[in-house]
Parts: C-alpha cells; sequence; structure tokens
C-alpha cells in the first residue's frame, strides 16, 4: 500500500506538471456585483470542466465519474471507456431531480442581492450548473455551482464558487427519489443559490480574504472515488488536498479556497478549484499543516 501510495503520488505530479494550476484569489481590484455581473444561461466551456464529465442532454446537471477505466485499458481506453459511461449516466437518470433546473433557483437568489440584470458590458458573467458525482459508496453528492469569468480588464481571472448540497443520494434510488425528498432537494439548492450569491459579492469586493489559515482539507463531496486499479487502492477518505486556505469556521461549516485545475479528472480534483462552503459533517479531513 504504501508503494501505491507512492505511484499516486508521482502520478499526480506529473499530470500536475502539464497542466495550470489555477490559483483562487479575488480580482485585483474591488468591483460591485450588483452592476458589474450579468447572469449567463451558458456553461462553461468544456476545457473548465472536468475530464470525463459529461452534461445531462438539455440541463445544467454535470456528471462526473470515475467508473469504467482500468489499468488494463491503458490510459487511452480506459479514459474514453470512462467517459462512456458517463455519459449513459446523465442520460439514465434525466429524469430524476435533474429535471429541476437550477437557473431560475440562481437568478432568483441574485435579483434578491440586486443583481437582475442581463448587461452586455458587465465585466463578468456568472453561469450556475450542478455537479452530480458518483461516489465509490454508490451514492451522489451534489455541488451547487456558480462560475464566474472575466472580460475586459479582467479577461484573465476565474473565480468559482461552490456549495455542496447537505444531502446525498444512493445511487440506486436516484430516479425513484420520494415528493419529501425532492422538496428537500429544492430548499438545499434555494439555500445554497443564496450562500453562492454572498459569497461572489464578498469576493469581488474584495471582501473575502484570499488567505486564510493553512489546513489539510478533504472530502468525498470533492473528491469521492478510489485511486488505483487491479485490486490497489487509495480510498477517498486517506485523500487531502495540502495547503488549502481556511478563511472562515463555524460550529456547523467550513469556506475554503482551493488551487487546482478545472479540467482535470474528478478523481484528481477535477472539481477543487475555487471558494467552497460545506458543512462541517461533509469534511473528513480539516487539520492545521505543520510548520515547516
Amino acid at each position: 500500500m504504501n508503494v501505491y501510495r507512492g505511484l499516486v503520488l508521482v502520478g499526480a505530479l506529473v499530470i500536475s506538471g502539464c497542466a495550470t494550476i489555477h490559483q483562487s484569489v479575488p480580482p485585483k481590484s474591488s468591483i460591485n456585483a450588483t452592476t458589474a455581473v450579468s447572469p449567463s444561461a451558458s456553461l462553461p466551456s468544456s476545457d473548465l470542466l472536468p475530464e470525463q464529465s459529461a452534461v445531462a442532454p438539455e440541463t445544467k446537471y454535470i456528471f462526473v465519474q470515475s467508473g469504467g477505466g482500468s489499468i488494463l485499458l491503458g490510459p487511452i481506453f480506459g479514459s474514453m471507456n470512462i467517459a462512456a459511461n458517463t455519459r449513459e449516466m446523465a442520460e439514465k437518470y434525466k429524469n430524476s431531480i435533474i429535471g429541476i433546473d437550477p437557473m431560475p433557483i440562481a437568478l432568483e437568489a441574485m435579483k434578491i442581492a440586486g443583481i437582475n440584470n442581463y448587461n452586455k458590458e458587465a465585466k463578468f458573467s456568472a453561469k450556475n450548473f450542478v455537479f452530480v458525482q458518483h461516489c465509490y459508496d454508490e451514492r451522489f453528492r451534489i455541488s451547487l455551482v456558480f462560475h464566474v469569468d472575466g472580460a475586459g480588464e479582467f479577461s484573465e481571472w476565474v473565480g468559482r464558487y461552490t456549495y455542496h448540497l447537505p444531502t446525498s443520494y444512493p445511487v440506486a434510488q436516484f430516479d425513484s427519489l420520494t415528493k419529501e425528498e425532492i422538496e428537500n432537494y429544492r430548499t438545499e439548492l434555494s439555500k445554497g443559490a443564496a450562500i453562492l450569491t454572498s459569497l461572489m459579492q464578498q469576493d469581488l469586493a474584495g471582501n473575502l480574504p484570499a488567505t486564510g489559515k493553512a489546513i489539510k482539507f478533504g472530502s468525498l463531496d470533492i473528491m469521492g472515488s478510489k485511486l488505483g486499479g487491479m485490486g490497489i487502492y487509495t480510498m477517498p477518505e486517506e485523500l487531502f488536498f495540502e495547503n488549502a486556505q481556511l478563511i472562515e469556521e463555524t460550529d456547523s461549516y467550513v469556506t475554503v479556497r482551493l488551487s487546482g485545475n478545472m479540467h482535470m479528472t474528478g478523481a484528481f480534483g477535477g472539481m477543487a478549484f475555487g471558494v467552497h462552503r460545506i458543512d462541517k459533517k461533509l469534511v473528513h479531513t480539516l487539520k492545521p499543516m505543520k510548520a515547516s
């Protein structure tokens, strides 16, 4: 197991060396989101979404999973097999809660906060979507995302804000949820939209710290797949991000900034980049970094 963990680290370093690691930081100058942000109905470009993910047809739901890969298939054919399985999954569950469009919910939260205009001259566009991550324990974990692109002088800046819904769903029951479960999902989605609107506004205004307490941070809601193959695995509960920035902590939740590459596979942290609001009960690793 120790040998395999070493190989995983080497693989991650090799992949990281071939990809840009984005730092989650506020814009260089403070912005009033009320007038500078325009909601967008589009999704981020494919190079800003995890590799092997798949958008459920005609929705804003993006399925992320790693099932279907194999060392025996090799990296290319293994990746193709995973991507095909993900697309099949997105199609299979198109009549579940993914029929609930997050766009009106996000727009309502923004409207309450004073962001209600489609302005072609806006400095930022805010795109919303939902990650549906198929985890190793046969549960779907769901995250609402606000993805913010800058324009003009801010064209090099990207912000991402993610709220991890407290409720996860057994895969076997995902297409047959009760009315109560569906209503609970709507409630959690609405709460998340309000939280993300606030985080976005704070960040653009320069009121959300760029750095905080350096920690080790891990959650199945961000990395929920085993790494490995041929019977040798590192469990996701053992995976965490070093030097995560803890910028807010209460008795019930934390807000953290994570660096990352948005086009990495889900298994290598493709959902990590940005500011995350997450209940503590969903976090398996939350430890201070040891001073070097």
